[in-house]
């Protein structure tokens, strides 16, 4: 099964008890699957390929898509949903948002929009407090995700016959660092735009469960590193511009922050070229 080359995905895994009762329920037929992101997320790609091209489906039907990504750790087992729905109703928001209600009416006839906010409008009274498990972003990864992990969590994975990276954090740990993060930027820079990054994260990570797991998957964007994902080290570039900064070393925070901005700049640039 081939996978996308562009998207990147940060998402949030969390034990069995912390879900509810209706996600427990879907999540049934994982509770004992193998832990094989990879094949999900390729089953999870295939699906949204589909609904981008059928004439009604701006969101999956129950049996198109895997209900759930399974991490094992310590003997224990953690579910991050796919919760699709959610996602396709977000995006689709997100989407006439910045496009406009007349240019998306272009694309999507004024009866699909109005049944998928009927739809979204339903399962969010349903469920007033659910956020989606997982983020996605598409030709790069942004520089805040880094901050949740470190270059010891980083491991390689296969999918598809393709190599690709992850790193995997608890919760605890990527709230630590996100705190950290933000109480040094917030004294030397000005750029709002940055620590309200850093807060949205915070804000999104303090929905779940606090025993729960963070993963940073490279995904499909890795093969548009080439060779330079084996000289990848991302993670420790931004936590080594951070320490520099908190330790009053201007000069050397510039310096590594520049190599992983030049690092990901390769692949940006395959955005304007598509």
């Amino acid at each position: 099964m081939s996978v996308l080359p562009y998207p990147s995905y940060l998402r949030v895994y969390e034990p069995l008890h912390a879900l509810g009762e209706a996600t427990q329920a879907q999540l049934a037929d994982d509770l004992g699957a193998n832990a094989d992101g990879g094949v999900t997320w390729a089953t999870e790609q295939q699906a949204a390929l589909s609904r981008a091209v059928a004439s009604s489906g701006l969101v999956a039907e129950a049996d198109q898509v895997p209900g759930s990504y399974v991490l094992r750790r310590g003997g224990h087992s953690y579910y991050c949903p796919t919760d699709v729905p959610l996602r396709s109703w977000l995006s689709l928001s997100s989407l006439v948002e910045n496009i406009g209600g007349a240019t998306a009416h272009l694309w999507l006839s004024a009866d699909t929009l109005a049944n998928a906010d009927a739809a979204f409008a339903k399962w969010r009274s349903d469920h007033p407090r659910e956020v989606p498990h997982i983020r996605q972003t598409t030709w790069g990864i942004p520089r805040t995700w880094f901050v949740l992990v470190v270059e010891d969590e980083r491991e390689l994975y296969e999918v598809s016959g393709q190599t690709s990276v992850r790193y995997r954090a608890t919760v605890v740990d990527a709230k630590r660092r996100l705190g950290r993060a933000h109480a040094v930027l917030r004294k030397v820079i000005d750029e709002t735009e940055l620590l309200d990054e850093l807060t949205d994260l915070t804000e999104w990570l303090d929905a779940f469960d606090a025993e729960s797991w963070v993963e940073l998957d490279y995904a499909g964007i890795a093969t548009l590193l080439g060779e330079g994902l084996a000289a990848d080290e991302s993670a420790r570039d931004i936590h080594r511009a951070l320490a520099a900064l908190r330790a009053g070393d201007f000069a050397t925070a510039g310096a590594a922050y520049r190599t992983f901005e030049e690092r990901w700049r390769v692949v940006n640039g395959f955005e304007r070229a598509n």
